[in-house]
């Protein structure tokens, strides 16, 4: 679906809207997206799409999917987010998991930034370094 300029102008403006610091405000979005369903301006179904990708967008830009080997303490929990929010600022939705596959320590990802200290990891990395030094 083409999206004209107006369009995705008018797209902008309410994804604005439903800031609130550096993060996304989840009633403002669901109330915006019923009121445009509700209304049906014209082109309705291209700015609903527009606005949808827009907040797609920044929820996954301020989502931190962190893994580890074994499930985190809490106490370990709080130093990872104190450290985040520290880097990135407040607003982050935190997505945490057990990844036996990574044998140790914790891989972090926000939005497209990705800090590996897993054991899996420099594992690889060794592997591919022996690999190259006997090519």
């Amino acid at each position: 679906m083409k999206i004209g300029k107006d369009t995705q102008n008018a797209a902008r403006r309410l994804f604005r809207l439903c800031m609130d610091g550096n993060s996304v405000a989840e009633d403002r979005v669901r109330l915006i997206a019923r009121k445009i369903a509700e209304r049906k301006p014209r082109n309705y179904a291209a700015l609903l799409t527009a606005f949808y990708h827009m907040v797609e967008y920044a929820v996954k830009s301020r989502t931190a999917t962190i893994q580890s080997a074994v499930p985190l303490t809490e106490e370990e929990r709080s130093q990872i987010q104190a450290r985040l929010t520290a880097r990135y600022g407040d607003g982050l939705y935190y997505h945490w998991e057990v990844e036996p596959d990574l044998l140790g320590g914790v891989r972090i990802q926000v939005g497209d930034d990705v800090k590996d200290g897993s054991v899996r990891s420099k594992i690889d990395r060794l592997a591919d370094l022996a690999r190259n030094l006997s090519n």
